[in-house]
């Protein structure tokens, strides 16, 4: 399988359009799929430039509701309309979202919330969703790295605010038989989180390769390096780091795992 990032936050080949956001397009021998839109429809003109035509999409997935991640979905989706690939999106994708500022709050959450209906009806996610061939969406991970609660991302439903808990994140799992390969978008829900629910579902499988953004710029020294070697006892063959993974996260990574950690930077990409 191929992995080829359209947009991340580095940005440092010549001819390509960058910004803060993610977007992974992902071919196997049996699909094309699309992880997140980015903010706008930059990654779309990435994809021209790398030759890539989306047109071709088997699916289209959203790792969760933040606008870096789905802002593009409404470009996307026009320039498909003759023939839209499905969508699929965790449930509550779609709600109001915010990030504290000191005392102030900041929307992050989806631009124009119901995309003006040019997306398909999403396919929402609650369980492990097998897509293609060997293809599986993993819904929001079990809590079990201890690290607590999701500050400073806020969550209004119902016209309450809570602390955001994540319960879309989706990520994706490829079983390559050999083992398993687990991308993500963010992992707000934790790495650790989703690395070990992805190998709850394939048991004995080792992980070929850890692949996306990992959230680690707002952790601790500490949680740093105790995640670097939590990550580092599974034993991944290959890591691969992207968007909100930070260059600190990267760094701490890099230096428990000498050899395995790569930055997947935008109009860069990476055969497993």
């Amino acid at each position: 399988m191929t992995i080829t990032s359209l947009m991340d936050d580095y940005c440092p080949k010549r001819g390509f359009l960058g910004e803060h956001g993610l977007s992974l397009y992902i071919e196997t021998p049996a699909s094309k799929i699309l992880l997140d839109a980015g903010q706008t429809d930059a990654f779309i003109a990435n994809a021209e430039f790398m030759g890539i035509d989306l047109s071709t999409l088997d699916a289209v997935i959203l790792s969760h509701g933040h606008y870096d991640h789905g802002g593009g979905l409404k470009p996307l989706y026009e320039r498909l309309s003759a023939n839209p690939p499905p969508f699929f999106a965790g449930r509550g994708f779609d709600a109001l979202r915010r990030v504290k500022q000191g005392d102030q709050s900041k929307d992050i959450g989806l631009p124009s919330r119901g995309l003006s209906g040019q997306l398909p009806v999403p396919i929402l996610i609650d369980t492990l969703e097998k897509i293609d061939e060997n293809v599986y969406i993993l819904p929001s991970a079990e809590g079990i790295d201890g690290i607590g609660a999701f500050t400073p991302f806020l969550i209004i439903t119902s016209g309450i605010e809570k602390l955001d808990a994540f319960a879309d994140e989706l990520s994706l799992v490829f079983d390559e038989g050999d083992g398993i390969v687990i991308v993500t978008g963010c992992a707000h829900r934790g790495i650790l989180n989703i690395a070990h629910a992805a190998m709850k579902v394939f048991p004995g499988k080792p992980i070929k390769a850890l692949v996306g953004g990992f959230h680690l710029v707002d952790k601790t020294e500490l949680e740093l390096a105790n995640i670097s070697k939590a990550i580092a006892a599974l034993e991944p063959k290959e890591v691969f780091c992207a968007h909100c993974t930070g260059p600190r996260g990267f760094s701490a990574l890099l230096n428990t795992m000498p050899c395995k950690v790569r930055w997947l930077a935008c109009g860069m990409n990476v055969s497993i």
